[in-house]
């Protein structure tokens, strides 16, 4: 088997790229580090000064009108950016409507200012992939009425994404077709066909998705998909709670989805089963909001949980089958969250404002399923998160996240997993980053139809797709991370990665054969940060040498993908 090529191509960048090649100029590290800053709204008088959000709310100001401008794509007045090519994309996009922007705020005209509510809101429209970046400000402000106007300027990126993409490893391929808008109408709306190809299956999908349904704080997702070995339907409708100030939430979703569940070991499927889900979920959240820093909310729901499992024609089965489950449950849920948030530069993306959070935030639910209700078998169902970060030094950050889901069955623990990541950052100048990162798993009895993974997926980027397998895994990950002051086409930041990964798994395999031991590669990374796309906010073009044989498997691979970070 030869090199395993992974590649990715998007048409509008390929023809932006090799259109815009003559103009595209290189912008100076000082003006890539530096945020995006809009001209205001409103033209401040020579030598004025306006008080700060933090002062007026000491004030007790109120906000006055709320002022929207919408940055296109390409700025024409910049004479890099002013060509025929980037005057027809702007032409051709449709910029984001103001009532759209205005629906993400978490502040309205006429309520008392604060800053906490800007800040929010600035997070919440940079969190849009039809936004590039966002700046909430003051733009006037009237002592004599304590009144203060607020400008919000937003940038739009390119949000119709036609994407054709083929990769192949070893003897198994994958082809895929997409056509994507992010930002329908200029309405905030996500539409996407796609047609996919892969080991697994063949699919055919549509998906719609509505942030803000009728201009309301609702949320509207519907999915459907056509498989080869079955289909897939699914329908969300929330309110979620839309800021950390936010008092309820409500909402509810189902599921039903038929498909053929493969499983591996060594990247090669070993027996494959029949999987038929159907969920529902109803779910009710309160809270006193914003109090000394601290959100603290509660969550109850009800919901149900049901999984059959059969053979399938033309298919190895297993041993045995998996059993017929079936869950239905009160569920409650407590959830604390700290308001720490910090804007930062070249953390995880490249030349873009990234708001970072350096805080700790912890979420813990359970719920009862017994057979007096229709269960299959009395169960008690946990999950729980806990998330924390911290900036001890400057330029030097850790992390630390922790996440586990499983049940208690006949007083043993069913199902269980428990994953927990921590990560580094030393930020050496504007120009490197040194990261590394420690993810562990253990599991407990996992329901036939789950596995734990370990290979290219999860991050061992040397090695085939779900290679090892087992019932605890650790990956280690060392990564230096070079920003380049280079800006091709105006369209990508450009930057680079030096990285090793060492990983491997414990327990018996599914083929029952012993643990394969730790695995290593390194590599090296092309990253280019997009900049005017919606598409995904880095491409990475990795080389990558794997420094334990794999029979069958050439050492070095060049996998090309988009993500959303470095």
């Amino acid at each position: 088997m030869g090199t395993t090529p992974h590649w990715r191509v998007h048409a509008v960048l390929v023809a932006l790229g090799v259109a815009t090649a003559a103009p595209c100029g290189a912008a100076s590290l000082r003006e890539r580090d530096e945020a995006w800053s809009p001209p205001r709204i409103v033209e401040l008088v020579e030598g004025e000064t306006l008080p700060t959000p933090a002062e007026l709310e000491a004030r007790g100001a109120t906000v006055g009108e709320i002022l929207v401008r919408v940055y296109d794509v390409f700025d024409p007045s910049d004479p890099r950016e002013d060509n025929w090519l980037y005057r027809t994309a702007n032409t051709l996009h449709y910029k984001t409507r103001h009532p759209t922007v205005v629906n993400q705020l978490t502040f309205q005209a006429g309520q008392p200012l604060k800053a906490q509510r800007m800040e929010e809101s600035e997070r919440i429209l940079r969190q849009r992939r039809y936004l590039y970046d966002a700046v909430v400000r003051i733009a006037r402000y009237d002592p004599a009425t304590n009144v203060a106007d607020i400008e919000v300027s937003v940038r739009d990126v390119w949000t119709l994404n036609p994407g054709v993409s083929y990769s192949n490893t070893g003897d198994r391929s994958r082809t895929s077709f997409e056509i994507e808008e992010l930002n329908l109408f200029g309405r905030g709306q996500k539409l996407q066909l796609g047609w996919d190809d892969d080991v697994d299956r063949t699919s055919t999908s549509v998906q719609w998705l509505n942030h803000n349904l009728l201009g309301s704080r609702w949320e509207l997702a519907l999915n459907y998909a056509d498989l080869s070995d079955g289909q897939t339907q699914s329908i969300a409708l929330e309110r979620p709670f839309y800021s950390l100030d936010a008092r309820r939430a409500t909402g509810g979703y189902v599921l039903d989805d038929l498909r053929v569940q493969t499983r591996y070991d060594l990247g090669q499927p070993v027996d494959a089963f029949e999987v038929d889900t159907l969920q529902y979920d109803l779910h009710y959240g309160w809270s006193k909001g914003l109090e000394n820093g601290w959100t603290r909310r509660w969550i109850a729901g009800l919901r149900y949980d049901e999984q059959a499992f059969a053979e399938v024609p033309g298919e190895t089965p297993p041993e045995t089958l998996p059993e017929y489950r079936k869950f239905v449950y009160p569920w409650i849920g407590r959830e604390w969250v700290q308001d720490a948030y910090q804007q930062v530069r070249n953390h995880d993306q490249i030349g873009r404002r990234e708001d970072v959070y350096l805080g700790t935030a912890w979420r813990a639910y359970v719920g009862w399923a017994g057979t007096g209700l229709g269960s299959s078998d009395d169960a008690l169902l946990l999950s729980g998160s806990l998330t924390s970060a911290r900036e001890y030094r400057p330029g030097k950050e850790w992390s630390f996240d922790a996440a586990t889901r499983g049940r208690i069955q006949s007083r043993d623990l069913r199902d269980t997993v428990l994953t927990a990541q921590a990560r580094h950052y030393w930020r050496i100048d504007s120009r490197q980053t040194f990261y590394a990162s420690l993810t562990g798993t253990l599991t407990e009895e996992l329901d036939p139809d789950r596995q734990l993974l370990l290979g290219a997926e999860e991050g061992l980027r040397g090695y085939p797709l779900r290679y090892q397998t087992g019932t605890a895994s650790a990956l280690v990950t060392l990564e230096h991370r070079i920003y380049t002051d280079w800006y091709p086409f105006r369209w990508f930041h450009v930057g680079g990665a030096v990285f090793f990964d060492t990983g491997r798994t414990w327990g018996p395999t599914l083929g029952g054969e012993p643990p394969r031991g730790w695995l290593s590669d390194v590599g090296l990374g092309l990253r280019l940060g997009n900049s005017r796309s919606g598409l995904g906010s880095t491409i990475h073009v990795d080389f990558t040498y794997a420094l334990n044989a794999v029979p069958g498997e050439d050492r070095f691979t060049i996998t090309v993908d988009t993500k959303r970070g470095f």
